[in-house]
């Protein structure tokens, strides 16, 4: 399948998802930040719409191999959200293949609507969910000539603290805590300066005991999105992968 095809998939299951976000879900994670860095001075800036809404994310190497990474995520449909992120941690240089570890918190409130008409809210809640992130693989290696490409593996672990109420006379509570562990993937094709992105994920909360639909806030267990990124600063390397 042509990479444009697949892309346009993508892009309409993130939106089918979207857009069939049930209430007994009070919860949908956006695609983590699976940024790896050439050098220092370099910065990311991307763009994705997804299955949690839209997100701006920016990443930034700084010397002594410190990068930084930001997230924000909002979205306004039956499951309507804003939220944030923010981590810091260790990076080996990718050239092209490389690593860099973080920790970080991610925090937010959201709420439900009881139709598309987005009338009649019914429930709304806020969160906190500390991280850490181990981000491995390929970035900026050349398939073609000019053509680049990503492929990186993330894997993840949140503890989900959710605090809410619903919208009725008794305003019954919606209270959550438990771990999340996420595997998610990046594939990415473009330029030295370009690329546009896959991301997938999936936020796997390992206990087998559930979770009630009504009192407490189950995650959706799917996260898929599409993007641009801008990268800048980063220097030239003569790696290639070989096909």
């Amino acid at each position: 399948m042509p990479f444009r095809h697949y892309a346009t998939f993508c892009v309409f299951v993130a939106l089918g998802i979207s857009a069939c976000q049930r209430p007994t879900y009070r919860y949908f994670h956006p695609t983590s930040s699976p940024a790896l860095f050439a050098n220092a001075g370099e910065v990311q800036l991307s763009g994705d719409l997804g299955s949690s809404g839209y997100s701006a994310k920016a990443a930034v190497a700084l010397p002594a191999h410190i990068g930084i990474t930001g997230m924000y995520n909002s979205n306004h449909s039956i499951y309507s959200v804003k939220e944030g992120e923010i981590g810091v941690g260790k990076y080996r240089e990718a050239n092209p293949g490389g690593t860099f570890f973080q920790t970080g918190i991610g925090f937010g409130q959201n709420h439900g609507y009881a139709d598309s008409t987005l009338s009649e809210r019914t429930y709304e809640g806020k969160f906190v969910r500390p991280f850490v992130q181990a981000n491995l693989g390929i970035s900026g290696g050349t398939i073609y000539k000019g053509l680049k490409g990503d492929a990186i593996l993330s894997l993840r672990a949140d503890y989900f603290i959710y605090n809410g109420h619903h919208l009725n006379a008794e305003r019954d509570r919606i209270h959550s805590q438990y771990f999340l562990f996420e595997p998610g993937f990046l594939f990415a094709l473009g330029s030295k300066n370009f690329r546009t992105d896959l991301s997938f994920g999936f936020p796997i909360r390992p206990s087998l005991e559930p979770l009630s639909n009504y009192s407490q806030a189950r995650t959706f267990p799917i996260t898929i999105g599409f993007g641009i990124r801008f990268i800048l600063g980063r220097k030239d390397t003569a790696a290639q992968i070989k096909g």
